[in-house]
């Protein structure tokens, strides 16, 4: 009872020598995003200041999230994805460096992922679109290794563990609603399978599920 996407082709958060490699050690899908992330320069890599604005490095993408004021764009009003040297530099900071010219891969995979967790949260959003038509994202933590019931339940019978966890608060119009988001993959895919946390979210979870069996999908 949950909205999932898949994601197909390359690993989404293999954050290594080669993004299309499958890892072992990820990232977070939006943790990069983060107001608080210093991507600053580390070692010989130039400093963001020295590096002309509109060098296809420091590209942000085009896709954004809605933010309640606290987003990482200049007015606090759009959660902006990372410019492949915004994801470069984060990553060589956190000690999980890669090469330069994978950068542009990798903070590609980086906005699909974030855009399609974003995407499956609106799958349960727009079932109050009369209340609040613009919800946004109030703000999100990684839970990394905190694995949520239902992925404990999966395990149990055989569905691996998720590689990562996401806990996003969504601000519907003055209400807050949390969010568990799992990443899994296999050995060809990628999905996301988001729901609406505790027992408020039931509802929506069981609407959801019907409407997924009425298409034919599974409800899982």
């Amino acid at each position: 009872m949950s909205a999932s996407g898949s994601l197909g082709g390359s690993c989404p958060m293999g954050y290594g020598t080669d993004p299309k490699a499958r890892r072992q050690d990820r990232e977070g899908p939006a943790d990069t995003p983060d107001r608080a992330l210093d991507v600053g320069a580390l070692g010989n890599e130039p400093p963001a200041a020295s590096i002309a604005a509109n060098h296809p490095g420091e590209a942000v993408p085009l896709t954004s999230i809605p933010a309640t004021g606290r987003g990482n764009s200049d007015d606090g009003q759009r959660w902006l994805n990372p410019s492949p040297y915004q994801l470069h530099r984060a990553l060589k900071r956190k000690g999980k460096p890669i090469a330069k010219e994978d950068a542009y891969d990798v903070s590609e995979i980086h906005d699909m992922v974030v855009n399609g967790s974003w995407d499956a949260v609106m799958q349960f959003e727009q079932m109050h679109a009369d209340m609040c038509p613009d919800p946004k994202l109030a703000r999100f933590e990684g839970q990394d290794g905190n694995y949520s019931i239902k992925a404990r339940f999966m395990n149990f019978f055989g569905v691996n563990l998720p590689f990562d966890r996401h806990d996003w608060t969504v601000d519907r119009c003055g209400k807050e609603v949390r969010y568990c988001i799992d990443y899994y993959d296999t050995e060809d895919s990628y999905w996301i399978d988001a729901r609406p946390m505790g027992l408020e979210g039931v509802p929506d979870r069981v609407r959801h599920a019907f409407s997924r069996l009425i298409n034919g999908e599974s409800p899982w």
